[in-house]
């Protein structure tokens, strides 16, 4: 069956099957070079300009400006610039695997519009040149390249003549609640060409949803002829329970392993800190059986982060369940400690994490909380900033807020189109078009391609012709964004 010449197929099929290699890109002038090892990113190779690591650390603020203009003096022959930078003492190695997990971010976002580049991936052996790798999340970039990129019709050639049917839910939390309906719909399987598109959806953003939905591997496209005995049928959907189960215990030990660093002995076994012998033991036996590594034994070949977090637990179980240690544990949480600044960091990552979780199902308010955390924990973030305001922006009572948001996001990132879309968006839906139309048109000088500005500045283009209270509109509530004398 034949997949289609786009890159989330390709790292679809890379990340999931945790493949070595090398991903080519090539289309006219353009040409990129991806390295991964068993499915995750570690470098890339790009001729485009804005791409390149002394561009990135630079727009990071990572490195001067007499350090960017002068950047060929630190190269090394055979060695990467990064390297070079770090061993001459130019940068740390934090800032640098956050740098090239930016510039992987960027280099793949780039190329997720074009259906008609030369894409080959060609299994190599690579070796990693840091013990740790940059952290950059596959799932989150097809999901998120997926929403803002132009619609191709190759997506519905792709799905003629097959269908699809459910294979699991592990990222359903990337999904809308419309999006969640239409997953649902698969549970039995669909012959795409039979199936009637939901109200809610227009042909492009039906197909780009079922895109998404086999780019992030929940579900199998199958040719419309194949069939299933009964007894096989059934073996599947058990075995698709019994994964599903085994997904959402592995995604809960994801989400434990996270906040290791954070929380304390009572908060990993979810108890207070007058809790009763008792009591802690219940708590300790709860979660042992759901995540004592024998009910994994027979599902996976890596047992590290299920030893881990149940080592984790089982630590807290015995210092909490032994007076002396109990006591001595005490008074280290009631001694005052100094957080470092990674510390910190880290905190503020759990936080943005799931304050995401919990914009992407649609609880706005509550990730506003968890948003606003991670910035008081760590300011400079316009990732940070961005998510924020686009939370806020769905709710009324946060426009304001929202506005001033986007401008930080903005300021900090002024390269980045999504700040501009966000607020050009956020202007629009207050009636402020003059305002709109400007914050789109910027988005679409930095990126051409970005199918949202487009269809959004086109909408309020039409709109302009068509009516004569465009200057009363903008008048009537531009009151809402004046600044405070």
């Amino acid at each position: 069956m034949s997949s289609v010449n786009h890159v989330a197929a390709f790292l679809k099929d890379i990340f999931f099957n945790n493949r070595t290699g090398r991903l080519s890109f090539k289309r006219q002038e353009v040409e990129k070079h991806f390295f991964f090892i068993k499915g995750k990113p570690i470098q890339v190779k790009t001729n485009v300009k804005s791409e390149r690591l002394g561009e990135i650390l630079f727009k990071l603020q990572k490195i001067q400006t007499q350090t960017f203009e002068n950047i060929e003096e630190f190269i090394q022959p055979h060695q990467p610039l990064g390297e070079s930078l770090k061993r001459g003492g130019v940068i740390k190695e934090g800032d640098l695997r956050e740098a090239l997990a930016f510039q992987i971010r960027e280099s793949l976002l780039g190329i997720f519009s074009y259906f008609d580049g030369e894409l080959n991936f060609q299994e190599k052996d690579i070796q990693p040149q840091a013990e740790e790798l940059p952290a950059v999340d596959i799932p989150f970039i097809i999901d998120y390249g997926l929403r803002r990129m132009k619609y191709d019709s190759s997506l519905q050639r792709f799905f003629a003549g097959r269908k699809v049917v459910l294979k699991n839910i592990r990222y359903a939390y990337f999904l809308t609640e419309e999006e969640k309906a239409l997953l649902d719909r698969l549970a039995t399987s669909q012959v795409i060409d039979r199936m009637a598109i939901p109200a809610r959806f227009s042909s492009e953003s039906f197909f780009r949803c079922l895109y998404l939905f086999y780019c992030l591997d929940m579900i199998e496209v199958q040719a419309a002829d194949e069939s299933f005995k009964k007894d096989d049928y059934a073996a599947a959907s058990k075995k698709k329970l019994e994964l599903d189960e085994l997904e959402a215990r592995i995604e809960e030990l994801k989400e434990i392993k996270s906040q290791l660093n954070s929380r304390n002995y009572y908060e990993l076994l979810g108890v207070s800190r007058v809790a009763t012998d008792e009591e802690i033991k219940k708590a300790y036996f709860n979660l042992a059986r759901k995540y004592h590594p024998d009910r994994f034994n027979s599902n996976l070949s890596d047992h590290s982060l299920v030893n881990e977090v149940f080592n984790a637990i089982t630590t807290a179980y015995r210092t909490l369940s032994e007076p002396d240690q109990r006591k001595k544990y005490d008074q280290q949480l009631a001694a005052p400690q100094q957080e470092t600044a990674d510390d910190l960091a880290r905190k503020a990552e759990v936080k943005y994490r799931q304050g995401r979780t919990l914009y992407n199902q649609g609880m706005y308010e509550e990730a506003v909380i968890f948003l606003e955390e991670a910035i008081r924990l760590k300011k400079a973030r316009a990732d940070y900033y961005l998510l924020l305001a686009m939370a806020e922006s769905k709710l009324p009572a946060y426009k304001k807020k929202a506005e001033e948001d986007f401008l930080r996001a903005i300021e900090m990132e002024p390269w980045n189109a999504e700040g501009y879309v966000g607020l050009g968006l956020l202007y629009l839906g207050e009636g402020l078009k003059v305002r709109a139309k400007k914050q789109l048109q910027r988005a679409l000088e930095i990126d051409p391609d970005h199918h949202q500005a487009r269809a959004a500045l086109t909408e309020l283009e039409k709109g302009e012709k068509k009516t004569g209270l465009k200057a009363m509109l903008d008048l009537d509530l531009s009151k809402l964004f004046k600044k405070k004398k």
